[in-house]
């Protein structure tokens, strides 16, 4: 067999981050075997393939000399691309490396976690793992057992036409200064701060259970600040995309142009708004606001982690809203969130949080799996190497219902319509409080002016009770979530009705 350098794999993983899976059978690398001298012609997917089986050959190693219950590699090479335009000004502008291994060990009931970044230190890896699993061991009360999974051997490939990898630093630097010059034509304007990230790499994870998972990691993300100021006030908005199934072409639909008017948009409601009175009024939530209180309200609660200490661990099985409300974490067209399987090897699956108003589900990894007696469903998430996977969402959302937009504002004398955030924060007995960068007055079943300077607030698990209807249309909200580690989430779903609940913050 061809044993591989580190100057070998760091080529591997260089080449294979460059082309697409079915260029890669194009390439072929020349080495000399250690038997006969003879040099051999072996493709990149043949190397990749010799690597996956290097890193199984040291989990072998492991299970015959640690006594463990379980022995983990997670392997990762990304290139980040990271830049920030802010008012004409490159602000921030890096390219960085990261290569490296994150190894999980479960000994004697508890987990040991080390890092390396040193190909040739996985071994020294693994053992301090163990040390740290055997040490912890002794103050654990409660030992650590997994839910069983499936072992997989798979290939998960990026669906992005174009990688962001192909794409040149001038085009995106002039894709950046574009979008700066459309934001700032409106005479409003007087600030505007711009960050693009993208990454591109692999990621392989190799268990003693037999998983050997290779990943095809790609990303790409965009961030708007803007601000702006008339006769009547001061005001600033964000805009945020971003994707992991879609490349460069993403901008073919979210355009420069179509990007600035839409922060304009957002940054007009404010500037020409009223005041909103302060008080418990009809709502109409808009997706994006929808997918915030799905998320921060209601989806950390259904981290299982979290559920533990928090009102839905009561409420599992019980009627929390009506008949026509369902709220999931699943897989979405365009989910920031999505992946086939998550950073232990589980299958991601969809999680019906909600279904037709009874708490059902909520998210695992497999040691929770284990403790409630459910199936894992794919939610442990590790922001990189150098951290292990922890339960994270992916995309949150409600469920489509059967309501035109016209029916949600029939009847409602008066009450808002709110469309955005900006800011937001959540509780684990659910209450929550949320920034508002669009919104409008609803008058006699009609929308009317737009509002600004407000914010909503509620206990989410009542306000679900006081839904009274829900739209049959569908959006999304891409963003990031802290907790501890960053996670790339999506949140969203469809227009929702609000007969009471919620608070509006203003001023009169």
């Amino acid at each position: 067999m061809v044993k591989l350098s580190e100057r070998k794999i760091r080529w591997i993983v260089r080449l294979y981050r460059d082309v697409s899976t079915k260029e890669a059978k194009k390439y072929s690398y020349s080495t000399q075997s250690s038997r006969n001298r003879k040099t051999q012609i072996l493709s990149l997917d043949t190397f990749l393939v010799i690597f996956v089986g290097d890193l199984s050959s040291i989990i072998k190693w492991a299970e015959s000399t640690l006594d463990a219950e379980y022995v983990e590699i997670r392997f990762e090479d990304i290139e980040r691309f990271h830049t920030r335009l802010r008012d004409g000004t490159f602000h921030t502008f890096t390219s960085s490396h990261s290569h490296g291994y994150g190894i999980r060990v479960l000994a004697q009931g508890a987990w040991g976690f080390s890092t390396t970044t040193k190909d040739r230190e996985v071994k020294d890896a693994i053992l301090d793992a163990y040390k740290m699993a055997k040490v912890s061991s002794n103050s654990r009360e409660e030992k650590i057992q997994l839910a069983e999974i499936d072992a997989i051997e798979d290939e998960v490939n990026s669906k992005m036409q174009i990688k962001p990898g192909k794409i040149s630093v001038e085009d995106k630097i002039e894709r950046m200064k574009n979008l700066e010059k459309l934001l700032k034509e409106d005479k409003n304007v007087v600030s505007s701060d711009i960050r693009y990230e993208d990454v591109t790499g692999i990621k392989i994870l190799v268990t003693s259970e037999g998983t050997e998972i290779r990943w095809d990691v790609n990303y790409i993300w965009q961030y708007v600040w803007l601000t702006g100021k008339n006769e009547r006030g001061r005001a600033a908005v964000r805009d945020e995309i971003g994707s992991v199934d879609k490349g460069w072409e993403i901008f073919q639909e979210e355009s420069e142009e179509i990007v600035a008017e839409r922060a304009h948009k957002k940054l007009h409601s404010q500037l020409m708004g009223v005041y909103p009175k302060r008080g418990e009024y009809p709502i109409v939530a808009a997706p994006i606001i929808v997918g915030i209180i799905a998320h921060e309200a209601l989806g950390h609660l259904a981290e299982a982690d979290l559920t533990i200490n928090s009102p839905f661990h009561a409420l599992i099985g019980k009627q929390i809203a009506p008949e026509y409300v369902s709220m999931s974490d699943r897989i979405v067209e365009g989910g920031f969130g999505n992946d086939i399987y998550d950073d232990e090897g589980s299958k991601v699956r969809d999680v019906h949080i909600i279904e037709k108003g009874i708490l059902k589900d909520i998210m695992l990894n497999r040691d929770y799996a284990f403790k409630y007696g459910r199936k894992p469903n794919g939610h442990a998430r590790a922001e990189n190497y150098s951290v292990p996977p922890i339960i994270r969402m992916r995309n949150t959302v409600f469920e489509r219902g059967d309501h035109s937009f016209e029916e949600l504002l029939e009847g409602i004398k008066f009450g808002y319509y709110l469309v955005d955030f900006r800011g937001g924060q959540a509780e684990l007995n659910s209450s929550f409080q949320v920034g508002v960068q669009e919104g409008y007055v609803i008058r006699n079943g009609e929308i009317a002016e737009s509002i600004k300077d407000t914010s909503i607030s509620g206990i989410a698990i009542e306000a679900l009770k006081k839904i009274s209807a829900v739209g049959k249309d569908f959006g999304l909200e891409m963003g990031r979530c802290g907790k501890g580690q960053t996670a790339y989430v999506s949140s969203g779903g469809p227009h929702l009705r609000f007969d009471c609940g919620i608070v509006v913050g203003g001023q009169r």
